[in-house]
């Protein structure tokens, strides 16, 4: 998979193929990451975070694609193939493949992990994508956004609210205690 950096075009992503997709066919800037494709069930896991607010959205994704698909693809393709592309071309030869087997990951782990990049990151206000990797036990976090969009969060305007009310009186409470630190210095 390679996608641009820029934020603006991060959609616009392509799935190469080969070294002649990625040097000859591939219409992006050159500052870009690859990441290696993974068969995932079609399913991308939204994680979105707001304080200590943790919600997980099971998301359709870029569908699986077969090892018999992926050779005809690089062949008729040129190397590389945009991402809105492969979605059409994979359904039309690859036969079932339902994303609804994909069970949604044990909220206590996404808790943990979601706290652990809280923490490592020093952020209170993003969101990650995850995916299950086929035939593996483990998630693979793909996507990290520090300020993404809210709107595919169900109910994101009550979380939102109730986040900046919790940054508020955090604030607030902060300003107290400082003039109380404050005033005690002056009693010494």
């Amino acid at each position: 998979m390679v996608t641009p950096m820029l934020a603006a075009t991060a959609h616009n992503m392509s799935l190469v193929f080969n070294q002649e997709g990625l040097t000859n066919k591939l219409e992006l800037d050159p500052t870009m990451v690859l990441q290696q494709f993974v068969n995932h069930g079609g399913v991308v896991f939204k994680v979105y975070i707001a304080g200590e607010y943790v919600k997980c959205v099971k998301m359709s994704s870029l569908p699986d694609v077969s090892k018999e698909s992926m050779e005809k693809l690089a062949v008729e393709s040129g190397g590389v193939m945009s991402f809105s592309k492969i979605s059409s071309a994979v359904i039309l030869r690859d036969e079932g493949g339902s994303n609804e087997s994909v069970e949604m990951p044990d909220p206590v782990f996404i808790d943990e992990v979601a706290r652990g990049m809280r923490l490592a990151l020093g952020l209170h206000l993003f969101n990650f994508d995850m995916i299950k990797a086929d035939k593996e036990d483990g998630y693979l976090v793909i996507d990290i956004n520090y300020f993404p969009g809210y709107e595919k969060l169900p109910s994101y305007e009550s979380v939102m609210t109730e986040f900046f009310l919790n940054v508020k009186k955090s604030q607030e409470l902060k300003m107290v205690t400082m003039e109380l630190v404050k005033d005690d210095g002056l009693h010494d």
